[in-house]
């Protein structure tokens, strides 16, 4: 189930979301992966050290990262489902809010932190509630009314879906069913992403 009563319409309706089988990423890709693929890439002062997740990249520099590694953003219906988890978890680090399980809620000057810093929880990626917002591939669109197969968002559009919330987020912002909005040659301190692929693909195919 995709969305959230408990959030804006813009979450609005709950529905019903099947999806082909894919793999995404742990973590949100760092500074020292990019920086492989971009060596004159600017790291943000708020999130600067080797494993902590690569900010100041615009939508259209993830969609050529992940390419590079014939891999992609992930969908925004994907994003959610890998963040609920198979038991459809509220928050990426489990069913209620625990402020001490999730980099959020702090000032500003605070930053992000190494990706790999999260509490190991019970299924699968790390700091999609908090630390960044994430790229997805989906422009911004009203969700379906009906149930829907391996939902792509709208054909075009003029923002894309970012997800996840930030160091600096309140808590409203980290439940995994709530989206926001950015255009996508914005980049900002707060904004990273991670990648998704098709299951068969290994990292060494990558």
């Amino acid at each position: 189930m995709m969305g959230t009563l408990d959030g804006t319409e813009e979450e609005r309706p709950v529905h019903k979301v099947w999806l082909k089988t894919f793999a995404i990423d742990n973590y949100e890709v760092t500074n020292r992966d990019y920086e492989k693929f971009r060596p004159d890439h600017r790291r943000s002062p708020l999130s600067s050290c080797e494993k902590c997740p690569v900010t100041r990249v615009t939508w259209y520099e993830a969609d050529a990262y992940c390419r590079h590694l014939n891999g992609r953003l992930p969908s925004e219906a994907e994003w959610e489902k890998a963040a609920r988890g198979p038991k459809g978890w509220n928050y990426s680090f489990g069913p209620l809010l625990e402020p001490g399980k999730g980099h959020f809620g702090k000032k500003f000057k605070t930053g992000a932190i190494s990706v790999l810093s999260s509490r190991t929880k019970e299924y699968g990626p790390h700091h999609m509630s908090g630390n960044v917002w994430e790229w997805t591939a989906d422009w911004f669109g009203d969700y379906p009314k009906n149930p829907v197969k391996n939902p792509k968002g709208p054909a075009t559009g003029f923002q894309k879906v970012v997800r996840g919330g930030s160091w600096y987020s309140p808590a409203y912002y980290i439940h995994v069913g709530r989206r926001f909005k950015l255009a996508p040659n914005v980049a900002l301190n707060s904004v990273g992403f991670r990648c998704a692929q098709e299951p068969w693909k290994t990292q060494q195919e990558r």
